[in-house]
């Protein structure tokens, strides 16, 4: 064989996404009842991995509609103000 198996391949990421690998290893345990109960756990751990990923994403998900939400009304107030001071500039030329 040309390239060295690592028995342990987790040590070869950086530590960053070691540790993030670890962290989502950590909340699939979880799910350890229900996927040790698999025909095929490893694949069953692979779906709870995923389940907790897009329970991730859907949070942050979440987050972001409220912070899209407050800048829309931010920016809907600032036009609102510059279509009054348009209106008060005309009205005033006009005077």
């Amino acid at each position: 064989m040309m390239f060295k198996v690592h028995d342990d391949w987790k040590r070869s990421l950086s530590a960053e996404d070691e540790a993030r690998l670890n962290d989502i290893l950590r909340r699939t345990a979880k799910h350890r009842p229900a996927y040790r109960s698999a025909h095929d756990v490893r694949i069953a751990q692979l779906w709870a991995a995923i389940l907790e990923i897009d329970r991730d994403n859907t949070e942050l998900k979440k987050k972001l509609r409220k912070v899209e939400n407050i800048f829309d009304v931010i920016v809907k107030a600032v036009e609102e103000e510059k279509y009054k001071k348009d209106t008060l500039i005309q009205s005033l030329e006009k005077f």
